[in-house]
């Protein structure tokens, strides 16, 4: 069997949500999009972070392995292995035919987990994100080049500080998930003015000139939108801690006209710029969604 979503995050099969998650972030820290294997961790996740979607890939798995169980030999087959009468052979066991196929029966036998190497890449309903190319670049890595030079409390420092912003933008992405991707079509106008206090200026006006449609299509179909955050992970933050970018796990439950839709879930990638005087509060500067993010 090959290795499967759960191998390719290296977590148990019983681990959290939280420890996939966490499992995740780590994988895609240090990734190029480009590499295939930012493609099998983020879709790994994709599964793995949804219930419904994960029970059906367990039961999968279940499956996988029954069928790949051998029969439990019978006594009937066992007797009629051993060649009646033949020198030394005990009732109720097989002889060898050979010294070499002896050893081969004592070889241990190889467990499911043990399947061929290399990466597996499998189509799991969020494939829009192989096309994010965005550049992962974690510019304060602890020990490395950059402060080779400096002194340790100053690369203490600097880790120390490259740690915090991390948290800060990773934790601001996640917050600002529901706020700027739910609307009301009741309150759409409120909606707006919302929106825009967690945009920069030039998203702000972009998103103005977009809402009038987007109004009449929630207004005309009666459209309550929530949205949330599953996941998150940094994969830019700039040498000043001032601009990030972030990859939000995204899900927006919906209703038309009082009928529950079907959950919408995407990979969002949001740039963010710290508010100025401020450690925790960042404002979304542009944003971009699965396949329409560009380099």
């Amino acid at each position: 069997m090959s290795a499967n979503l759960y191998d390719i995050l290296d977590v148990e099969e019983s681990a959290s949500a939280e420890e996939i998650r966490a499992a995740w972030k780590s994988a895609v820290a240090d990734l190029d999009p480009t590499d295939r294997r930012f493609r099998a961790y983020s879709d790994a996740a994709g599964v793995l972070l949804d219930d419904d979607k994960r029970a059906a890939y367990d039961a999968e798995l279940a499956a996988e392995r029954e069928a790949a169980a051998p029969a439990p030999a019978t006594a009937a087959a066992t007797a009629a292995t051993t060649p009646a009468g033949t020198p030394g052979s005990k009732p109720g066991k097989a002889a060898a035919a050979d010294p070499a196929a002896g050893a081969a029966q004592d070889e241990p036998a190889r467990t499911p987990s043990e399947g061929p190497p290399g990466w597996v890449l499998t189509t799991v309903g969020v494939a829009a994100a192989a096309a994010l190319v965005l550049a992962v670049v974690l510019l304060l890595l602890p020990g490395g080049t950059l402060f080779s030079d400096s002194s340790p409390k100053k690369i203490a420092q600097a880790n120390a500080t490259f740690e915090k912003s991390s948290i800060s933008a990773e934790g601001a992405a996640e917050r600002l998930v529901t706020p700027v991707f739910s609307y009301n079509y009741e309150t759409m106008d409120a909606d707006l003015e919302r929106v825009q206090q967690y945009l920069g200026p030039e998203l702000a006006a972009k998103q103005a000139k977009l809402w009038p449609t987007l109004t009449k299509d929630a207004v005309a179909q009666q459209v309550v939108v929530e949205a949330k955050a599953e996941a998150a992970a940094l994969t830019r933050l700039s040498k000043d801690g001032k601009n990030a970018t972030v990859l939000v796990f995204l899900v927006q439950d919906s209703t038309k006209r009082g009928t529950q839709q079907t959950p919408l879930k995407m990979w969002v990638s949001l740039d963010l710029v710290r508010k100025a005087g401020s450690a925790d509060d960042w404002l979304v500067s542009g944003l971009c969604v699965d396949a329409g993010c560009k380099s």
